[in-house]
């Protein structure tokens, strides 16, 4: 083989690795980010194939240098080679990094905006079938804000509340919230299709306080004081939790349609 095409060889292979390592490096700055800033953007498909091309690559990376080595050591270093390289390398060096910059903006930027569209996905499609929850069952709605004015229909709640999990794929979990008053402080009262239905007639219904961050507190204690009736979603990692109030003769109470999302909606087929 001339000098010329080993030189020319050995370049590509080069530019192969440098290429190739760099896409590695874009996807790992990627991965950081989705870690980092809990992004739900690609589905199970599409993050083996990611797993897959990184796989791949890794094994390019490794042929090309072994190509690249025996290239080398058949090229005599005469001043031919060093003209080839400082002809080629300064143009294509700052090109090179302008286009891996490009890169790794446009990653970033797809990730948030996948993450966002994400949500959105799952926020329109809670609404939409808790809302149908709503209005296909609305007699099982009123069953619970009497069994919550009357200790001896309590006990109904949690089987209308397993009722209502078992109807959509979308919202595996649904709970209910009240309030009560302990020591004069505004508290928050969890029910369960799991609860004991004879601890439901004991005060704070057995104890069975809802444990919840700022973010849900703050807004619970404004369904509760009634400075607002909007419903809410809470979004926390691959949390999914709806907040739909009710006020139902006199008695106001919270529905929580909970969802775990594991991965985005961004899939490679």
């Amino acid at each position: 083989m001339k000098t010329s095409n080993k030189v020319k060889l050995a370049n590509l292979t080069t530019w192969t690795m440098i290429i190739t390592i760099s896409l590695i490096a874009v996807f790992f700055i990627g991965f950081i980010f989705t870690t980092t800033f809990d992004l739900n953007v690609f589905d199970d498909d599409t993050s083996e194939f990611i797993f897959s091309f990184i796989g791949f690559s890794a094994v390019l990376v490794i042929c090309s240098a072994i190509l690249n080595i025996s290239l080398n050591i058949g090229i005599i270093a005469d001043s031919r080679i060093h003209e080839i390289a400082e002809t080629q390398n300064t143009f294509l060096g700052k090109k090179f990094f302008l286009i891996i910059a490009f890169f790794i903006v446009s990653i970033i930027s797809f990730l948030f905006i996948g993450d966002y569209l994400t949500r959105k996905y799952y926020k329109d499609e809670l609404v939409k079938e808790a809302n149908d929850i709503m209005t296909r069952y609305s007699e099982s709605i009123n069953k619970i804000s009497v069994g919550l004015v009357d200790t001896n229909k309590v006990n109904e709640i949690p089987e209308i509340l397993n009722f209502f999990s078992n109807q959509k794929e979308k919202f595996p979990s649904v709970r209910l919230i009240t309030s009560d008053k302990y020591d004069g402080q505004l508290v928050f009262l969890e029910i369960s299709s799991w609860n004991n239905t004879d601890a439901l007639k004991t005060p704070y219904c057995g104890n069975s306080f809802y444990k919840c961050e700022i973010e849900d507190c703050d807004y619970l204690e404004k369904i509760f004081n009634g400075k607002t009736t909007e419903p809410l979603l809470w979004t926390k990692e691959d949390d999914y939790k709806l907040y739909f109030p009710f006020l139902k003769q006199k008695k106001k109470f919270v529905l929580v349609f909970t969802k775990y999302e594991r991965n985005g909606k961004i899939s490679s087929r």
